[in-house]
């Protein structure tokens, strides 16, 4: 594990000092979160928690919040548990698992040791970026960033973890390519809880509009932005969405 210094008094762990930092930017400057309304004493679902981010943003929002969190990559999540130790922070749960559309055992999944939060169950959905981060940095160094090596993990659908009598005030997804996935894991009596959702989507065989026309047939109302800081050619957005009154 290493630290970044964030701010002062605001260290950070995690595999790599140039990811934690550029996450950072993400959502503490360039404001890719800054959408999301929280109520006071939410319940968040943070799915792809990685080292804890989100988390940081969530409880600075409302310190009061009951975080269930999702992340399945080792390196990551023992990072993670580290920062959560570290902080003091009460009220989260880590399952160190995947999440898909069905339950499946010991399924293969991809680790960037130098590029961490890439790490996916489908590699080979990291050809586009790679093909247009060559135009801003040397062949070897974009592939050296996208070499890793395959570790086994469950995988469980979302609603096995979910409450059946407790409103969902946020779900956040970040899982570089299982999106859909994980929302087809989820149960129509735990949709009708969900309020508000945001996921990090790369649009590739139409995934963006699928995802969006999910969200409606449930009940959301979905708003697509481009996400920051990724060259738009790798067609990566954020969609939020929130509940329709009734």
């Amino acid at each position: 594990m290493k630290v970044a210094q964030l701010r002062e008094n605001l260290t950070w762990v995690g595999p790599s000092v140039k990811e934690i930092m550029w996450q950072y930017k993400e959502i503490f400057e360039h404001g890719c979160y800054d959408v999301i309304q929280l109520p006071e004493q939410p319940f968040v679902v943070d799915v792809g928690a990685n080292i804890g981010l989100f988390m940081l943003f969530v409880r600075q929002r409302q310190e009061s919040a009951e975080i269930l969190a999702f992340e399945p990559m080792p390196e990551p999540a023992r990072s993670l548990l580290h920062n959560i130790e570290h902080y003091g922070w009460p009220k989260i749960t880590l399952h160190q698992c995947a999440l898909g559309r069905e339950d499946e055992a010991d399924v293969p999944f991809t680790y960037y040791p130098l590029l961490p939060g890439n790490s996916t169950r489908y590699p080979e959905q990291k050809e586009l970026q790679k093909s247009v981060l060559y135009d801003f940095e040397p062949t070897d160094y974009i592939d050296r960033l996208h070499s890793g090596y395959e570790v086994r993990v469950d995988v469980r659908r979302l609603s096995s973890f979910l409450p059946d009598d407790r409103r969902i005030d946020l779900l956040k997804i970040d899982v570089e390519g299982a999106e859909l996935d994980i929302l087809l894991g989820i149960d129509q009596s735990h949709w009708a809880l969900i309020d508000q959702v945001v996921i990090e989507v790369q649009d590739l065989a139409g995934r963006l509009e699928d995802m969006c026309d999910l969200l409606i047939q449930h009940g959301l109302r979905p708003t697509v932005m481009q996400a920051p800081m990724i060259p738009s050619a790798i067609v990566t957005y954020v969609v939020y969405a929130d509940r329709l009154p009734t």
